[in-house]
Order: structure tokens, then C-alpha cells, then sequence
């Protein structure tokens, strides 16, 4: 299977899901982990209608304290991050989704204490290759990133193996969430 067929394969698995009801799902088992307690800045995503609905995590995160940080699309090739102090800030950026504005600062994730990434994904081999979009944003950012981390694969999307290429981002078992919870 190509990476094509795999994610038309995903794009179609995930058009009969409530991505609302498996956002709330992935919130309920993602509270109690002892990563998101430990976790000071939380590195997230506003999801696309598509996607597992992340409203519910993104609330707790700023009303828990913690930093929450938002990618900001730049280019075809390049997004960054930005310290989000109120989601009411967020505005339609590139490819309608909802980001930080364009006035709020950059923000280094690298300097920021104990952080844990939320990183989307179209579909997720049980093995641990993250299938996204095909920009390659989170890819990028992962081959770099030295903090915990969690993929975000509904449960319907999650394979036995997927294609993948060598830049393609890896996970751990223990590092892939669905609304079932960690998938060891």
C-alpha cells in the first residue's frame, strides 16, 4: 500500500466517526495519565472537523495552569509555535485552522519546563509510524523535539503496519492515545 491508498483509506475510515465523542474520549483517558499531571506546557493543536476534537484538552490545559502552545502555519514547508493565553485569541489561519494569531509571539518549546506534545495524525501503525498529511510540519518538529509525547490515532485508524519513509516520525506503543486509551 502506498502512503496515497493508506491515507484515502484513513480519510474514508474517519468520515463515519464522531471526532467530537472520540475527542472527548481521548480527554477522559488523557487526564488521569501521570504524564499529563507531570506535564507544565502542553504542545497542542486546534482540530480540523476531521480530526479528534481537542476543544475539551486545550480548555483544561489553561484552566489546570499549565503553558499551552499552538502551532502556526508559516509556509508550505514550516510552522511555529505560540504561547496561547486564551483559545478566544485563535483565528483561521492556513488551511482554515483555527491558530494563534499572527501578532502573538514565537515560542520555543525546547525552553519551556516539562512538556508534553499532543501530535495529530491521519492514521497510526501499530508499530509506531505516525501517517500524517503529507507536509511533513510534524515531522520536522518531532526529529528535534526531546520532550514526552503522545499521538492522538482515533482507534478506528490504527493498523497493524503502514508504509513509511525514513524522515516519517515515530511512537512507542506507550506514546500512541486513542478515546480506548494507551495501546501497550
Amino acid at each position: 500500500m502506498t502512503k496515497r491508498e493508506a491515507r484515502a483509506q484513513a480519510r474514508t475510515l474517519r468520515a463515519a466517526l464522531d471526532m467530537q465523542a472520540v475527542g472527548r474520549g481521548m480527554a477522559e483517558v488523557l487526564f488521569p495519565l501521570p504524564c499529563w499531571a507531570a506535564a507544565g506546557t502542553v504542545l497542542a493543536f486546534a482540530a480540523m472537523p476531521d480530526e479528534p476534537d481537542t476543544a475539551a484538552i486545550l480548555r483544561q490545559a489553561l484552566a489546570d495552569g499549565k503553558h499551552l502552545l499552538l502551532p502556526r502555519v508559516l509556509s508550505k514547508t514550516a510552522m511555529d509555535w505560540v504561547e496561547i493565553p486564551d483559545l478566544a485569541l485563535l483565528r483561521p489561519g492556513a488551511f482554515g485552522i483555527l491558530e494563534p494569531p499572527a501578532d502573538l509571539p514565537t515560542a520555543d518549546p525546547a525552553v519551556f519546563a516539562r512538556p508534553l506534545a499532543l501530535i495529530p495524525c491521519l492514521a497510526a501503525g501499530r508499530d509506531g509510524v505516525r501517517l500524517g498529511r503529507g507536509g511533513g510540519y510534524y515531522d520536522r518538529f518531532l526529529a528535534h523535539y526531546k520532550g514526552a509525547k503522545l499521538l492522538l490515532c482515533p482507534e478506528a485508524v490504527l493498523t497493524d503496519t503502514l508504509p513509511c519513509d525514513d524522515w516519517d516520525a515515530h511512537f512507542a506503543p506507550e506514546e500512541i492515545l486513542t478515546e480506548k486509551g494507551i495501546q501497550v
